[in-house]
């Protein structure tokens, strides 16, 4: 068994770009869904919207900030050789079994932020199965 893992500690990211930021009505993302209004302002976790373009929307600041603690399963590898004296006088000389999987687990407080990847290729989880017999 091999098993694989890696971590990160003390970071932070910035969340930007037009998944996050709001432009007019171009869109709107889930992160807006928590907006602020007359009626959430005691629970809103996203600043109040405007229909229409506003430079100080985009602004850096310490509200787009996240951590980006994480630890991530990275690979898991199980195999298994057959004993020789199971294979004694047989056509196979060796054989191997072996099944792994990459990127399997993130755990974060903030794994939805850090597996999104807009306007990018996705990431993906690969699962794998495989044998090796010599002759």
């Amino acid at each position: 068994m091999f098993v694989q893992g890696t971590g990160n500690r003390g970071g932070d990211g910035i969340k930007s770009g037009n998944y996050y930021w709001i432009d007019g009505d171009k869109k709107y993302s889930t992160e807006v869904l928590n907006r602020w209004t007359e009626a959430t302002k005691n629970t809103a976790t996203y600043p109040r919207l405007s229909s229409q373009s506003n430079t100080n929307n985009n602004r850096y600041s310490d509200f787009w900030m996240y951590s980006t603690n994480r630890f991530n399963l990275s690979k898991v590898q199980l195999t298994y050789n057959f004993s020789q004296s199971i294979l004694k006088d047989k056509f196979v000389k060796g054989l191997t079994v072996y099944a792994n999987g990459s990127n399997l687990l993130t755990v974060s407080k903030n794994k939805d932020i850090l597996d999104l990847n807009v306007g990018n290729a996705p990431y993906y989880r690969y699962y794998e199965m495989g044998l090796v017999a010599k002759f």
